[in-house]
């Protein structure tokens, strides 16, 4: 599986399942989350994708490192959403970096793109 993304500009209109994985400060996985989306516009400013199932923009990090070109099959995301042949594979490690606090606190996260291909079966 090749990492093929070169320009942010090339990734608008293009179609992806997003891999996402959740953790808490000690490290222990929190939720995983899969998407199907396409891409909707990508700037330095971030990577908007639209997802199948409605229209709540999601957007990423301007990151291409995480980007590889995916098998030919069909994907099922975390909202039963099948998309057939995917552009693209993505994944990201999201690290909450402080417990819990009051009420209506902010939670910091960190998003870590993940660079090596995602293993498909």
């Amino acid at each position: 599986m090749a990492n093929a993304v070169t320009d942010l500009a090339d990734l608008v209109g293009k179609s992806c399942v997003l891999g996402l994985s959740y953790y808490n400060p000690a490290g222990e996985v929190l939720n995983q989350r899969m998407l199907a989306a396409r891409v909707h516009s990508a700037s330095d400013e971030g990577i908007v994708l639209r997802p199948l199932q409605d229209e709540r923009d999601f957007t990423l990090p301007p990151e291409l490192s995480c980007w590889f070109i995916a098998p030919q099959g069909s994907f099922t995301d975390s909202e039963d959403q099948t998309i057939d042949n995917p552009d693209f594979l993505v994944t990201w490690d999201v690290h909450r970096k402080k417990e819990d606090g009051d009420e209506g606190e902010h939670e910091w996260w960190e998003w870590v793109p993940c660079t090596v291909p995602p293993t498909v079966g």
